[in-house]
């Protein structure tokens, strides 16, 4: 269990770097609400409230943010084709 802890702790500090992202575009409550998840031990219930809240409000995102999230489901092993992660690609701002 110990080796987990770092892991864990890494992981969770993405997520909540990851929901801070959108405090100027999304928000504060609810964002902060699905942050707090994390400490009841519900990492993976944190990230899918902040991409549905994304998606569901149609938050523009950059490049970058899109990739964090996917990195961040592929940590979580979260499924690749969930709807709120394909609907964030059609975010993107366009450059």
């Amino acid at each position: 269990m110990e080796k987990c802890q770092p892991y864990l702790g890494r992981v969770n500090i993405q997520i909540k770097n990851f929901g801070t992202l959108f405090f100027d575009r999304l928000d504060t409550e609810l964002l902060q609400d699905a942050i707090n998840y994390i400490e009841y031990d519900e990492r993976g219930l944190a990230f899918e409230t902040i991409c549905d809240h994304i998606s569901e409000y149609n938050i523009p995102i950059t490049s970058e943010e899109y990739h964090i999230a996917v990195d961040l489901a592929n940590e979580l092993k979260m499924n690749s084709n969930d709807i709120s992660l394909l609907h964030m690609k059609e975010l993107i701002i366009k450059k």
